[in-house]
């Protein structure tokens, strides 16, 4: 693998904490799907968020030896965990999204193609029926934060935790500056990029795929969460 010059290539992050039984089967069909799409090699670059069991995590490698999995001794957080699988891009065509692969195939490619384009950071968001497949309670949630952004904070972008992001190496860098090692680290990013002035950023639509299953949100989540929001908004 050393040996590859990956350059010219995709190189997508995806932080992955304890994943099931089908999760190296799924991963390497969608890996193979976008590159199809992309037309472009993907070097997926995985990273091992603190998992209990190393078991897939070796089972993929040895399916791929193309894949690099970065192993953290220790859960913290998607944040963290992003930081230090960007450390390891050296293209200039940088995506990350999560372990599912919430986002079609055709979303990723917008993305990448938007970085292609000029961009250095591409932004996913959802469109309002996006909302038609999401909890209640996460619709409630999303919608109040927005408001808050736009019409409270006065924010740039207001669809902050989209999972499928995209940025060149400059781009990369300013990503390296965040500090949160949970959720909110697209909002602090977006907020670092938004007031570097020599950065184009694009935002790109992106779509939900079919029979996507959330995750819950627990109240310690929430309250932790909302710690991180205050230190952003006076970072």
């Amino acid at each position: 693998m050393a040996s590859l010059n990956y350059n010219d290539s995709i190189e997508l992050v995806m932080p992955v904490k304890d994943p099931d039984e089908g999760w190296v089967d799924f991963t390497l069909k969608k890996k193979t799907e976008f590159e199809a799409s992309a037309a472009a090699k993907v070097r997926l670059i995985v990273v091992n968020d603190g998992s209990n069991s190393r078991v897939y995590f070796d089972q993929i490698q040895q399916r791929d030896s193309s894949i690099e999995v970065v192993h953290l001794a220790q859960n913290k957080g998607k944040g963290n965990a992003l930081r230090e699988g960007l450390k390891r891009c050296i293209s200039d065509t940088i995506l990350f999204t999560d372990a599912d692969f919430p986002y079609t195939v055709d979303s990723m490619q917008k993305v990448a193609e938007a970085l292609r384009n000029g961009a250095d950071v591409a932004l996913g968001y959802r469109e309002q029926d996006y909302y038609a497949s999401v909890p209640w309670f996460r619709t409630v949630l999303s919608e109040s934060f927005r408001f808050m952004l736009q019409r409270v904070l006065k924010f740039p972008v207001t669809d902050t935790q989209c999972g499928l992001k995209g940025m060149t190496a400059k781009g990369k860098d300013v990503f390296l500056q965040t500090r949160i090692n949970r959720f909110l680290v697209d909002m602090e990013f977006i907020k670092l990029a938004s007031k570097n002035r020599v950065l184009v950023i694009e935002p790109v639509v992106v779509v939900l795929r079919p029979n996507v299953v959330f995750s819950k949100m627990g109240f310690s989540v929430l309250i932790a969460e909302l710690y991180n929001f205050v230190k952003v908004l006076f970072r």
